[in-house]
């Protein structure tokens, strides 16, 4: 059976039925159900156009923020994590994502991926070979990564002793060992983003072409990247290329 049009008779929805043959038995309660439902439905407007309406939303208008909260809701719930969600605008969006990742666990090291049931043929470290390949060894306390943060804290005029003061974590939040003001430690974090970013570059490099970086090459990279990054974006202070080389610390006090 097909249904040839539609009308509206006062404020019920009628069809005008076209049959090719007889109905009878189940097909014609079926029938009697549709007309049922059909008759309750509401009058449409005389006046107004039909039109989309999304219904996700109290507005009733399709909006891509709109649909990127409810797909935030879904995908990451309120109370599914107790870390809350830490923002730099002196670095990329990339770098953010990256840290908002890695702080979570959610960066393909090879324990990760083993504990995602991923066949692998091993679980060390690419960069030491003698450490199972975790988050924090991999950023953090891996021998190779070590050699490259005691340069940045020697570049930054700290002890080397001191590195390991401040856990990852710390790091994360942009925690020093030294007195600076807001925008400082806005400075310093987005440094250490930029390292914690470059060093997994470094060790992807290591797993995907079998090289990777020296740690003064390293060292150089970071000092190039963070200043292009940090310099082009920071709008309440002058950056120049020399102070932030030589005394980098000078600029955040």
């Amino acid at each position: 059976m097909v249904a040839d049009r539609v009308r509206w008779n006062g404020n019920t929805l009628v069809p005008v039925w076209q049959w090719s043959r007889v109905i009878s038995g189940r097909t014609s309660g079926e029938l009697t159900d549709l007309e049922q439902m059909l008759s309750s439905a509401a009058t449409p407007p005389s006046d107004k156009d039909d039109s989309w309406v999304w219904k996700l939303c109290g507005s009733g208008i399709f909006s891509t923020k709109a649909l990127t909260k409810l797909l935030m809701v879904s995908c990451f719930p309120p109370n599914s994590t107790n870390l809350a969600t830490l923002k730099n605008k002196l670095v990329p969006i990339k770098v953010g994502v990256f840290i908002w990742r890695a702080r979570r666990n959610r960066i393909p090291v090879l324990f990760e991926l083993d504990k995602r049931g991923i066949d692998l043929h091993s679980v060390l470290c690419p960069l030491c070979d003698n450490t199972i390949e975790s988050v924090d060894h991999t950023l953090f306390s891996c021998p190779k990564v070590r050699e490259i943060w005691v340069k940045i804290y020697k570049w930054w005029g700290m002890n080397a002793a001191s590195y390991g003061l401040i856990s990852l974590e710390g790091l994360y939040r942009g925690e020093t060992t030294f007195q600076c003001s807001d925008l400082g430690a806005k400075v310093w974090q987005a440094m250490v983003w930029t390292s914690f970013y470059l060093i997994w570059k470094n060790r992807n490099q290591k797993v995907f072409n079998k090289s990777c970086w020296s740690s003064p090459v390293a060292l150089n990279e970071i000092q190039v990247k963070s200043f292009e990054w940090i310099a082009k974006r920071c709008k309440t202070k002058n950056i120049e290329w020399l102070d932030w080389l030589q005394n980098p610390s000078s600029l955040v006090v």
